[in-house]
């Protein structure tokens, strides 16, 4: 009786998330951590970020998230910077919600700024990972979220894990979180 008592005990323990967030909650912050992922970006560390990482995040972010709505061909014929081109406006808004902090615009080496527009060129086809959150837990105002991250051709290739850490926030009247850090560890690559 003790045994079964104990196993439905951790039974109930393993399935109750961490400080009362619900598994909605789970699958939103899941979101969150992957616009990093998906973008390649494994290992951030917000007070060391730089003015050209915040560009990057925030022209490709746009990219893969908002294609049709705020990516277009540049009007110029033959362009040098490259044929599309994002408003300087998105870029600052996507660094704004996912990292609270005021983009520097500059350009970089993939991404010119030209005073109004950041010009690139798109790419496509690399391997995406995506963050699952698995446990959250919350000391203070710093949501600590662990998880693995897995491939959008194969759930069950789950080549790391992570630990993010993030502060909630309200970022155009909605409840989200801002990053803080994040960590992978890959088991293999």
């Amino acid at each position: 009786m003790r045994k079964l008592a104990s196993a439905l005990l951790l039974a109930v323990i393993i399935c109750v998330p961490a400080f009362g967030a619900s598994r909605a909650e789970m699958k939103r912050m899941s979101t969150f951590l992957s616009n990093f992922t998906e973008l390649g970006m494994y290992d951030i560390n917000a007070d060391t970020i730089t003015d050209g990482e915040l560009v990057h995040f925030g022209v490709w972010h746009n990219y893969v998230n908002n294609f049709k709505s705020r990516i277009r061909r540049c009007p110029d014929k033959n362009c040098p910077y490259g044929s599309l081109i994002i408003d300087e406006k998105y870029a600052a808004e996507s660094v704004k919600k996912f990292f609270n902090i005021n983009l520097k615009h500059t350009s970089t080496e993939d991404e010119h700024y030209s005073g109004n527009f950041y010009h690139f060129e798109g790419a496509d086809g690399e391997i995406t990972y995506y963050a699952e959150v698995q446990e959250v837990s919350r000391k203070g105002s710093i949501i600590t979220m662990r998880g693995e991250l897995y491939s959008a051709e194969d759930d069950e290739d789950r080549p790391a894990t992570f630990t993010a850490r993030a502060k909630p926030y309200k970022y155009g009247g909605k409840d989200t979180w801002y990053i803080l850090s994040l960590a992978v560890r890959w088991r293999y690559r």
